[in-house]
């Protein structure tokens, strides 16, 4: 009979080394997760940030938002709130908020968008006018865009 209870031990053990196992799987499970949802939350807010800058602005057609164009003037605002998120997208990456493939393609799109004439115009203005506000972005751009915060 004492072996019957042994063995039954033996079982229960495996069985919670077994609970144990499944349940560090779905916490890490859990964790990728919601990681993914706050990726994709900074991805809802740029593309809502994107959509209020003039087609041609984001095809490069429109070399200055400095205008008496209300669009323009509008889309120089939407330009300088989508360099901070930039900024926050960098600083939650080096804290490794952000998963290191999600963090390469923002990465690519963050320089694409400062090569555009009138991305460049507003972030060459917040670098004279507001230097180190964006402290992050300006040493991703002075890292020629090849760098992980992260690392």
């Amino acid at each position: 009979m004492s072996t019957f209870w042994a063995n039954i031990a033996h079982i229960a053990h495996i069985a919670t080394a077994i609970g144990v196992f499944i349940a560090i799987w779905q916490i890490c499970l859990i964790r990728t997760l919601n990681r993914i949802r706050f990726e994709d939350s900074l991805n809802k807010e740029y593309r809502e940030l994107i959509r209020h800058i003039p087609v041609n602005v984001l095809l490069g057609k429109i070399k200055s938002v400095r205008s008496d164009d209300a669009k323009l003037w509008k889309a120089r605002e939407h330009i300088y709130n989508y360099l901070d998120l930039c900024n926050a997208q960098i600083y939650l990456r080096k804290i490794y908020r952000i998963r290191k493939s999600c963090w390469k393609v923002w990465r690519e799109g963050i320089e694409y968008n400062l090569s555009l004439p009138a991305f460049g115009e507003v972030w060459d203005e917040v670098k004279q006018d507001a230097s180190s506000t964006l402290s992050y972005l300006e040493r991703l751009e002075r890292n020629d865009f090849d760098c992980d915060p992260a690392l």
